[in-house]
């Protein structure tokens, strides 16, 4: 725990900044990558004349099994060899798979290109997380992570507006070509200009050893269980927000595409931002806000989601020849609430964790987060959409999307308990560590 607060100082503020950035980007392409799917679910349903179910397995399962799974494997490479190395190559591989993706005949063949898109991408989040813990003392990591988090806010814009805008100008395979090759280019600069931090050489145990000591922290399983319930329904809405305003609102593609690119884009990069800036703040105070904060994020978004999907459609602003539903309103203060867990929870991970095991820590996360959240989000979402379709039409999706959100009640409600757990543990983590300067000062004189 010592080294964690002097390994930052071995690197300017500059050059922690110029790494934060870098590493942002990377993650602005990550989330464009997967947002082309989302934003482009329409038109590629319509050409392959598949069912919502099954772009629900597309989006989601098909993706996500193979990002989580590998996710761990590729950490412990991470940890065990070069993060930095593991970035540059996972970026380079998930971008030349995206864009293979303009190429798909069919369904299934999409299918398995999606699956080459997660297997890099599951090399893209955990390695980057954990040179930011190295990179940022405890008492920046919040912010420093939540500001990190923002390219995913960065990503949807990009992704769902330009791609829809791309898609209705050039056809939604070239949108695939346009967005995949600049991340080949990014990942050269990351193997180029980001330092790998010296660390500890770790100990001598095996993946289930590490990941049986980080489950018995019960600070960490609790949170992990509180991310995945909460992203189970994020990533279910976040795929089927394009259909549910078009089919429900009447929206078109690119109005669609604009109006989450921008509404999502502002809404997630404030909420991100003022999450980790307040967390940081109200930590020094009490550490137990670290996943209060989350709880209380997750609480209001409830409220303001459950808003939007049943808002009156009748309701709208017509601005020249711009279609805006009222009910965008309640979706912008759900995705600012809905932020505040970015940050805090990514920063609890890595404080909570050895050194040695962070990127398999974060990994672990992702593990759950997107096996239950981006695996099974989309798919029930899918799937209950069609189930209610023969009595409710268009408004299936309306009423599958607001079932989901009885996950965001259960993650509030685990966030809140995990916070007592972590509060503990920091506690005697800080005990211990005052023990070994009286130690160490006794030896001295």
């Amino acid at each position: 725990m010592q080294a964690d607060h002097h390994l930052p100082e071995r690197y300017s503020p500059a050059y922690r900044n110029f790494v934060l950035a870098l590493l942002v980007l990377v993650y602005v392409f990550n989330f464009i990558d997967r947002q082309l799917m989302t934003i482009l679910l329409e038109p590629i349903k319509a050409e392959f004349g598949a069912s919502d179910t099954a772009m629900g397995f597309l989006t989601g399962f098909a993706f996500a099994l193979f990002y989580a799974t590998l996710g761990l494997p590729i950490a412990r490479l991470a940890d065990r060899w070069s993060r930095r190395n593991v970035l540059s190559i996972s970026v380079i591989l998930w971008s030349v798979m995206t864009s293979l993706c303009a190429g798909a005949s069919g369904f299934l063949q999409m299918a398995l290109l999606r699956v080459g898109v997660g297997v890099g991408e599951a090399g893209g989040t955990p390695p980057s997380q954990s040179l930011i813990a190295d990179y940022f003392p405890p008492h920046q990591r919040s912010t420093a992570m939540g500001i990190h988090s923002t390219g995913s806010q960065i990503g949807v814009l990009l992704g769902m507006f330009g791609g829809a805008v791309i898609a209705d100008q050039l056809g939604w395979r070239m949108a695939f070509i346009i967005f995949g090759v600049p991340g080949v280019v990014i990942g050269l600069l990351v193997a180029l200009l980001i330092k790998e931090p010296v660390k500890p050489k770790p100990p001598q145990e095996s993946l289930l050893q590490s990941m049986r000591q980080l489950w018995a922290l019960p600070a960490f399983m609790q949170l992990s269980l509180a991310t995945a319930f909460t992203a189970l329904s994020g990533y279910g809405l976040g795929t089927w927000f394009p259909s549910f305003l078009i089919r429900v609102h009447g929206v078109s593609l690119v109005e669609a595409g604009l109006i989450l690119g921008l509404a999502g884009t502002f809404a997630g990069l404030a909420g991100a931002i003022t999450g980790g800036l307040l967390c940081d703040r109200l930590c020094q105070r009490d550490t137990r806000w670290q996943l209060r904060l989350p709880a209380i994020g997750a609480g209001l978004s409830l409220i303001f989601m459950a808003l939007f999907l049943l808002w009156p459609s009748q309701q709208f602003w017509l601005i020249q020849d711009f279609h805006l539903p009222v009910a965008v309103v309640f979706f912008v203060f759900g995705g600012f609430f809905s932020a505040f867990w970015l940050g805090p929870t990514y920063a609890a991970v890595q404080t909570l964790s050895p050194s040695h095991l962070r990127t398999q820590a974060s990994a672990m996360l992702m593990l759950l987060l997107n096996l239950i959240g981006m695996g099974l989000g989309p798919v029930l979402i899918g799937t209950l959409s069609d189930i209610f379709t023969p009595t409710l039409g268009e408004q299936a999706i309306r009423y599958a999307m607001l079932v989901s959100l009885a996950a965001v009640a259960i993650g509030s409600l685990l966030y809140w308990r995990a916070a007592q757990a972590y509060g503990d543990h920091m506690d005697r983590s800080t005990g211990e560590d005052n023990m070994s300067k009286n130690n160490t000062v006794a030896d001295i004189t």
